[in-house]
């Protein structure tokens, strides 16, 4: 059985981290550590693959060289090589994908936590509020400096507007980041297709809806400017940088 079949066995829902991963005594993420491992290993098959290959162009210049029977035997080796792995690896794969309950979609995805759906809606509703209350106030602001009529109007009134400016904008981008978070985890459970998939999935529901109504069509940037940090945040933590 080959390292990749025995990974497909491992029951990575209960892996917990049992010792610090870092010198600072951090802990790393299961999911983060699972998704190296699963890199590592397809790269593995794929250097498998390659190598099989060159095998069997080393058989076929063999048998231009020292004739059909000494090559073809060597063409059969190798074939029965491959069909015994491959044989291997069809058993463990259907006694894997047997015990793997897929959802109504017919997909494999991730065990669904009302706890997890919380924890995303309030991270993605914080994030947006309070970057869409530094929006909004940097656009009040301007406004306010702009507009010959709330140039002359009272410091309260002045106030007033800059504070409503503010509060409203955190309120419509809490929504907004919350909206986008709760898309990638519905995602994630469905069908998890990874990160990409999931940022892509979370866009199209998010933005689509600030595209639904044209008053929210002025917001478009600042939308499109929390979902880049997001993804750039994701793509730099998977990259150990961040």
């Amino acid at each position: 059985m080959s390292s990749w079949d025995r990974s497909r066995l491992i029951p990575w829902s209960r892996a917990i981290p049992v010792a610090p991963a870092t010198a600072s005594g951090d802990m790393e993420d299961v999911d983060l550590l699972k998704e190296r491992i699963w890199r590592d290993l397809s790269w593995e098959a794929a250097q498998e693959e390659k190598e099989l290959k060159e095998q069997k162009k080393m058989a076929a210049a063999a048998a231009a060289a020292d004739g059909q029977s000494s090559a073809s035997s060597a063409l059969a080796s190798i074939d029965a090589q491959h069909m015994q792995q491959s044989s291997t690896s069809s058993i463990t794969s259907s006694t894997t994908d047997s015990d793997v309950e897929k959802n109504f979609l017919g997909f494999v995805g991730r065990p669904y936590l009302t706890s997890d759906l919380l924890k995303n809606a309030a991270f993605g509703a914080t994030i947006g509020s309070i970057t869409g209350m530094c929006f909004g106030f940097m656009d009040s602001i301007r406004s306010a400096s702009s507009s010959a009529v709330l140039k002359s109007a009272s410091r309260s009134a002045q106030g007033k507007y800059v504070f409503q400016g503010t509060y409203r904008s955190g309120m419509f981008f809490g929504g907004f980041f919350g909206v986008f978070h709760i898309a990638k985890y519905g995602t994630r459970v469905l069908v998890d297709p990874g990160d990409v998939g999931e940022i892509c999935a979370g866009s199209l529901a998010a933005l689509g809806g600030v595209m639904a109504k044209r008053e929210w069509r002025v917001s478009m940037p600042y939308a499109v400017m929390l979902v880049a940090m997001d993804s750039f945040h994701v793509f730099m933590r998977e990259d150990g940088k961040a």
